[in-house]
């Protein structure tokens, strides 16, 4: 398509495409415009005629009616009219009023598609529509002028295209004639090169392009010349440069060293292949980047710096053309050994470097290699080196020493000329084939020395292989065992003797064991006797002490049996469930009367994360404790003794029990320390010792825990005391597997021994308590911390009864109760017991609905506690817990003195619910956990956190009210109340009083411990 078509038609459609959008905006804009007169023409006429007949709708005149509709039904443009109220026709008329036919009113004119715009207008009365008039109007009159203005449109525009098109031809050629001569000139410049010129007609822009063209073409044609003279020169020189090019990448590939050549400033300029793969840098990391920065080691930076200065400056260098060994650094990071020589070259672009090299780190390590394997064979093992045929090649100086060869002798003749015959063929045969699957062979041989002697020996083979994987080599070292066979067969010999006298002793010792064991089972036996006949509580106390005593020197009896089992390895131990706390605790309480009676102080000591209830073997663990607390208060005169036990939890209930008894004693000799676990070993050994003993015991301590897959061990110096650890693996187990050993004779009063309690209690101290005073009621107790542990435990294991806290974390006592019940079988109806504080009125009755089978109060009360677990758990018991056990909490707080801060009366009650030894501990990690929430309400005051101030004020009041703080517990609980009654401000200005008090009643609480407690 030519330029001149193209402009025609670029015109034409330009000026059609204008037309066309003004044709379309005009004819859209008369539409639109009469659309909106006949709209509002529409509704005014409406509307008019709407308020023209109101009064007479509204008093239902027909007669008026149809003369309004006949009058205005005379305008030519209306076509119909109706009027009507409440559905029914008044009155209508005109051509297109239809009877009953319901026409919808037209919004815009493109809605009409019958010539008639509807409309509807209601006759509204104080707000009330009585009536509608339809109303159509003709819409012929615009669509005929629409349609006479689109013809008068296109006529115009046909005229306009046709005019645009001529005067696009004229335009057309007159641009294409001059753009002809320079398109033939462009071709004509395309062919013959530059040069051409191009006629001009004419002084306007076209013959202003022509002169330009002209003057380029005439530039071009000089600037043409010039540069094929000058391309003619750079091939000749590229064509040098291509063969010194090749030449030195040929030289650098091929090199075997790394090869970096620097510029002066020491910026890498080339870098070869093996420079590479020596120092990790790639091409494009290195190149124009200062070598110093990359591969020479940081201590050695500033000296090459000065050098290459130095050199720069005087011409001289100490290094240059120099082989040296230096270090140079990989792009690891490590440092390795290079030998390096550089060479200086001058440049036009200045003086430059070439160095030459080559890692040696492999060269040195198998010269060091070489070194140590000379030194090793000649150790003071004797060693042989033998080719593959097994021909003696060489043999080192402990080889001579041993065999008596010397190396003129052996070397060159086969190692056959060792053998002793001892060895058939197929000994032979199996040490070869060995050697050739394995590589190696070791054991015992019998050779023959030089003399004819025959030696035993211990002999290792060891194959060397090539690169290939063929045997080239082997390599034999060997030791002369005869002293060691010698000294075997005298402990043989030993042994056998020791096992008779062994033997003898331990019959010896079991005809004892059996003489004592005899007239004890008598004892024990007339002791259970006595036990059955009616005694006070003070003589039933005696008579277990003395069965307790006779069951322990019994067991001691046993032992000594057992020692006997233990040298034969028959000893075997039991693997049963038990107390571990009650244990420690009867195992202290056993030995106290002695130390008192040396006036010595007696403590144990039980860490926290302690397992309770494990499995192992009790009696063992007993007499190991007896022993080591019975050698303690033997071997101490004055001061103290305590038994301390904690644990190394592990996984599956698995944990390491860590025990240590200390004592201030007389000490125990360092040289006395080593032996000292050995049977029949004392420290004091001499004649006049003041402690008598067989020195058996501490060897079957020992023994006891070895067979525990533990140790035992002692730190002591003389005169300062001792102490001695042992540790035992044990197995953690639940308490429904122990057996209750604490009976009770308050059987009307209390419930049964065997009764397994769930007590569900988010506050630690708290669970303290009660856990032991329900334990020192003989029950048995598992503790969660929140409702939705106690669900899980009430799934796993069956249980009497559940004391269940109100509020705890997770999951409340009540939505824990709601789940409970849902359970089936008997887990869904195990009796639950609110055990809380709270003690508002419609308490109780919310609990018990809500589930629950009985309400206690904290703090905890033991007796009401245990009368209400024997109600529920106990058969024949009927009475009902009696009403005053739920007292209300103080609504004020009583006058600012120390009996308000602690409660002397709740600490007493404490003491007689536990144990007086019991109490300081209990009251001490109260202290720890309640100095906790305190923490936390400080925090919750800073945040303005409700939430956690009212958890903490109740957990803390609960906590305080069982440990004798009373002001804190009634403060903490009116806190509690004014957060659920959301009083924010009062709450806070509380809370921050509950600081200073909580203070001073922990003070107190701690003053008080000191004094003691009995």
């Amino acid at each position: 398509m030519s330029f001149r078509f193209k402009t025609i038609l670029g015109i034409a459609f330009i000026e059609s495409v204008l037309l066309l959008i003004l044709i379309i905006s005009g004819l859209d804009f008369l539409s639109n415009s009469n659309e909106e007169q006949l709209r509002q023409r529409a509704e005014t006429t409406s509307r008019l005629f709407a308020n023209a007949t109101k009064d007479a709708v509204l008093a239902t005149d027909l007669a008026t009616l149809e003369s309004f509709v006949a009058e205005i039904l005379t305008n030519p443009d209306i076509v119909y009219t109706r009027i009507s109220s409440d559905g029914v026709v008044l009155a209508e008329g005109g051509d297109r009023a239809i009877p009953g036919m319901q026409r919808e009113a037209d919004k815009k004119l493109e809605d009409v598609d019958d010539g008639v715009f509807d409309v509807r207008v209601g006759i509204m009365e104080g707000g009330r529509e009585y009536g509608l008039i339809e109303m159509g109007l003709s819409t012929s009159t615009i669509e005929q002028l629409l349609a006479e203005a689109g013809r008068w449109t296109v006529s115009i525009a046909s005229l306009e295209v046709t005019l645009v098109a001529v005067f696009s031809f004229i335009l057309g050629t007159y641009l294409t004639r001059q753009l002809q001569r320079l398109k033939s000139a462009s071709e004509t410049i395309t062919r013959s090169g530059p040069g051409h010129q191009v006629e001009i007609d004419g002084n306007d822009e076209i013959a202003g392009v022509a002169r330009a063209f002209n003057t380029m073409s005439a530039s071009l044609q000089q600037k043409y010349t010039e540069q094929e003279e000058y391309l003619h020169s750079l091939k000749e020189m590229a064509a040098i440069a291509k063969s010194k090019g090749a030449m030195n990448n040929a030289i650098l590939s091929a090199s075997l060293d790394a090869m970096i050549t620097i510029d002066a400033k020491g910026c890498v300029v080339e870098y070869n292949e093996v420079a590479k793969a020596t120092f990790g840098w790639h091409h494009d990391e290195i190149m124009g980047q200062r070598i110093s920065e990359f591969i020479v080691p940081p201590n050695m930076r500033e000296d090459h710096i000065r050098g290459i200065e130095h050199y720069l400056i005087t011409g001289e260098s100490l290094v240059l053309g120099q082989r040296m060994k230096l270090k140079a650094q990989h792009k690891d990071g490590y440092c390795f050994p290079i030998e390096i020589n550089i060479s200086p070259i001058d440049t036009a672009q200045g003086p430059m470097f070439t160095a030459f090299i080559r890692d040696i780190s492999k060269r040195l390590a198998v010269e060091t290699e070489l070194r140590l394997a000379a030194q090793a064979f000649e150790s003071g093992e004797a060693m042989l080196i033998s080719n593959a045929a097994g021909d003696i090649i060489r043999i080192n100086a402990a080889f001579t020493r041993i065999t008596g060869y010397q190396v003129d002798e052996v070397v060159g003749r086969n190692t056959r000329l060792l053998a002793s015959g001892r060895q058939d063929a197929a000994f032979y045969t199996a040490m070869w084939r060995q050697l050739l699957e394995q590589g190696k062979w070791n054991g015992e041989i019998y050779n023959r020395r030089k003399n004819g002697e025959i030696f035993p020996e211990h002999l290792n083979i060891s194959a060397v292989k090539s690169t290939a994987g063929e045997t080239t080599h082997y390599v034999a070292h060997f030791i002369d065992i005869s002293e060691q066979k010698n000294n075997e067969e005298r402990l043989r010999l030993a042994r056998k003797e020791a096992e008779q006298a062994s033997l003898a002793k331990s019959r010896f010792l079991a005809s004892m064991s059996h003489e004592i064991r005899t007239p004890m089972n008598g004892v024990l036996g007339i002791l259970g006797l006595l036990k059955d006949t009616p005694l006070n509580h003070k003589q039933r106390q005696l008579i277990q002490t003395g069965r307790e005593s006779g069951e322990l020197l019994l067991s001691i009896i046993n032992d000594i049996l057992d020692f006997s089992k233990m040298e034969a390895g028959k000893l075997r131990l039991e693997h049963t469930d038990f107390d571990l706390h009650r244990l420690l605790s009867h195992s202290v309480e056993l030995l106290r009367p002695q130390a008192d009676n040396k006036g010595l102080a007696l403590t144990l000591h039980l860490d926290p994360d302690l397992p309770r209830y494990v499995r192992g073997d009790p009696d063992r663990l007993r007499q190991i404790l007896l022993n080591l607390i019975n050698n303690a208060i033997k071997f101490t005169s004055s001061g103290h003794i305590s038994l301390k036990a904690s644990a190394d939890l592990g996984q599956e209930n698995r944990f390491i029990l860590r025990c240590a008894v200390e004592d201030t004693g007389i000490g125990i000799p360092k040289e006395i320390q080593p032996t000292l676990f050995e049977e029949f070993t004392m420290a004091d050994q001499s004649h006049s010792r003041v402690h008598e003993g067989t020195g058996l015991g501490l060897a079957i301590c020992k023994r006891l825990v070895s067979l525990m897959d533990g140790s035992i061990g002692l730190v002591s110096d003389l005169g300062s005391g001792s102490t001695f650890d042992f540790n035992i693996a044990l197995e953690a187990t639940d308490a429904h597997a122990c057996e209750n050993e604490m009976s009770s004779y308050e059987t009307r009063r209390l419930p049964d021994a065997n009764t397994r309690v769930l007590l569900a209690e988010d506050n630690s101290a708290n669970q303290l308590v009660a856990k032991s005073i329900l334990e020192h009621a003989g029950l048995h107790v598992d503790i969660v911390a929140n409702g939705r542990e106690a669900l899980e435990a009430v799934r796993a294991l069956p249980y009497d009864l559940i004391l269940m806290d109100i509020s705890m974390p997770e999951m409340d006592g009540m939505a824990a109760t709601t789940e409970i019940r849902k359970l089936s079988g008997q887990a869904g109806k195990v009796p639950i017991v609110a055990l809380t504080a709270h003690a508002l009125s419609g308490d109780r009755e919310r609990f018990l609905a809500g589930g629950m089978d009985d309400y206690l109060t904290k703090p905890i009360q033991r007796d009401a506690t245990l009368y209400c677990i024997a109600h529920w758990t106990c058969d024949g018991v009927t009475t009902e817990l009696p009403e005053d056990t739920v007292s209300d909490s103080p609504d004020t707080l009583s006058p600012d003195s120390d009996a308000e801060y602690v409660d002397e009366q709740v600490l007493r009650q404490l003491v007689k619910d536990t144990a007086p030894k019991i109490v300081p501990e209990l009251l001490k990690f109260y202290i720890d956990d309640a100095l906790k929430r305190v923490e936390q309400i400080q925090a919750a005051i800073v945040k303005g956190d409700m939430k956690i101030l009212e958890f903490e004020a109740h957990t803390l009041g609960s906590s305080a009210a069982a440990h004798g703080n009373l002001r804190l517990h009634t403060l903490a609980r009116r806190i509690e109340h004014l957060c659920q009654d959301d009083n924010r401000e009062q709450a806070l200005k509380e809370a921050t009083s509950l600081l200073v008090i909580a203070s001073k009643s922990f003070q107190l609480l701690e003053k008080r411990t000191e004094t003691g407690f009995e």
